[in-house]
Formats: structure tokens, C-alpha cells, sequence
């Protein structure tokens, strides 16, 4: 099974993608190889039998797409169609991390965030508003009106996905996706209440299960992070959560390099936090 992230530099020197790296190879030690659809992290490393970049220019020419793609699906087709991704593959973006030993078993799991149609049916329910939130609901309304299920595929952790999935999903659904990065709909939540229809998928609810904690909107302290972080296998957070907490705790959490970075010192968390803030 390989990893596949799909990925734009970040404002952090590519921190982010440099440890969730490293949480691939201390808790999922099968992955065979690791591919980067997009931007080339400076750090990577040369030894393309462990990881490879494929820049979106070399794909998006079959669509008749324009470079930077930044649709999600169209990213999530384009990138299944590189010939040596394997098979059956985890879809990682940058701010997905591993925090436990993640077997191949639990990795073919499929997890959801929530049924979008119990939501929905509440006699008190308003739409949530924003661009992710609007694409969300759309794509929901979208794929009930289509006779699919409503299950909110977004849960920001690794998902399983197979080309077979992929390549089906697009072939049924392609004339609702569109090069806008907002208004087509959400690929994950697409390709997986699309499979959910014609396979009996490993449904797991990450609520339920508990098993992610994560921050967003604003940085947590490093001793917010360690109070939360017990027992549970995922961690993400977004943009504006990011600070030195975060910085602190993944540069504690593996401060190694991994075989996927070139040769070359990285500094420890007091510096990578001088350096990341300046």
C-alpha cells in the first residue's frame, strides 16, 4: 500500500508535510512508497524508490485542466492516475499526522465525520455557512438528489481510497466537478458516498471511535496539545492554529529525520519556532 498526498507549500518552510512524513514511518510501516502530487518539498528526498514528486503539470494535460490544479477532486483523479501509485493507496494531506501504530487493517477502515442526512431532517436545521462548509452542503444536496448516501467523508485524517473508486466516482460524477476550488463538489465525501453504493464499506464514525484530536482557529498551548493527546491515533489542525505549541510538540513527538527527507540537519523545536515565526 502506498501514501499519496496532494499538496501546496505551505507558509511554514513545509514543516507540516516534513512531520507528518515522519509520523508514516514510525506508525505505518508497510507504506511502500510515498507520492507527492504537487509542489516538491525542498527537503525531499532523491531516492525515488521511497518517495516521488509529480507535479500537477504532468497529469492535468489528459483533463485539459489549468496548472495549479486546485479542485480536490480533480486533484484526487488526476493524482490516481499516476501508473506506479499502488492499488489501494492512503490519501494524506500535509496536516495529517499519525499518533499510533496504525495497522494495515484500521488503514482499509472507512471513516466519516457524520450522517449529513440526521442533520438535515432536524426541524431546527440551518446550513452552516463558509466556503467549506457551502461546498460541503452542496455536495450533500448534490449526491441525495442523485440517489446516494450522506455521509460527511471529511474527517481529516488518512482515508483508504482504490483507483477502482476513484476512476468510478469520476466517471459517474464528472459532470459535477468543475476546476473551481470551492464551488465542484468535495472529493472525498463524493468518491466514498459514490463507493458506498456499490461496495459494503468498513464504515467508521470518528466520533464515535474518539480517535482524533486536533485544534483549529487559533494556536493551543503546548500543554493544551499533551492534555488531549492520550489515546488517540490522529491529530490535525489548520492554518491559524498553528504556532509554537504545535511546533513543539511534533518536534518532540519525532525528532528524527525519516528516510523520506535528503541528508541535512534540521534544528531542534526552539529553533524551528524562531525560525518559523520570523
Amino acid at each position: 500500500m502506498d501514501a499519496l498526498y496532494v499538496f501546496k507549500h505551505s507558509p511554514y518552510n513545509d514543516f507540516e508535510i516534513r512531520y507528518s512524513l515522519r509520523s508514516i514511518e514510525r506508525y505505518a510501516p508497510y507504506i511502500r512508497k510515498v507520492w507527492i502530487f504537487g509542489d516538491r518539498p525542498a527537503f525531499l528526498s532523491d531516492n525515488k524508490s521511497l518517495v516521488e514528486c509529480v507535479p500537477h503539470k504532468s497529469l492535468a494535460p489528459i483533463l485539459g485542466v489549468t496548472t495549479p490544479v486546485t479542485n480536490f477532486f480533480l486533484m484526487l483523479f488526476l493524482s490516481s492516475l499516476i501508473p506506479d501509485l499502488s492499488y489501494e493507496y492512503l490519501w494524506f494531506c500535509d496536516d495529517f499526522f499519525l499518533m499510533a501504530d496504525f495497522p494495515i487493517e484500521e488503514a482499509r477502515k472507512d471513516r466519516y465525520l457524520g450522517d449529513m442526512s440526521v442533520a438535515h431532517s432536524q426541524p431546527q436545521f440551518k446550513r452552516p455557512r463558509g466556503l467549506w462548509r457551502d461546498c460541503l452542503w452542496r455536495t450533500y444536496e448534490l449526491l441525495k438528489r442523485l440517489g446516494y448516501s450522506g455521509y460527511n467523508f471529511e474527517p481529516h485524517v488518512p482515508t483508504y481510497l482504490t483507483k477502482k473508486r476513484v476512476l468510478e466516482a469520476y466517471r459517474d460524477l464528472r459532470d459535477y466537478v468543475t476546476e473551481d476550488r470551492w464551488f465542484g463538489m468535495l472529493g472525498p465525501t463524493a468518491i466514498l458516498n459514490h463507493a458506498n453504493s456499490f461496495e459494503r464499506l468498513d464504515l467508521v464514525s470518528i466520533k464515535d471511535q474518539g480517535s482524533r484530536f486536533g485544534f483549529w482557529g487559533s494556536p493551543p498551548s503546548y500543554e493544551e496539545i499533551v492534555s488531549v493527546r492520550h489515546g488517540k491515533s490522529f491529530f490535525n489542525f489548520d492554518d491559524n492554529a498553528f504556532g509554537p505549541g504545535i511546533a513543539r510538540f511534533l518536534c518532540e513527538m519525532f525528532p528524527h529525520r525519516s528516510r523520506y527527507e535528503s541528508d541535512g540537519d534540521w534544528p531542534s523545536w526552539p529553533e524551528v519556532v524562531d525560525h518559523l515565526t520570523m
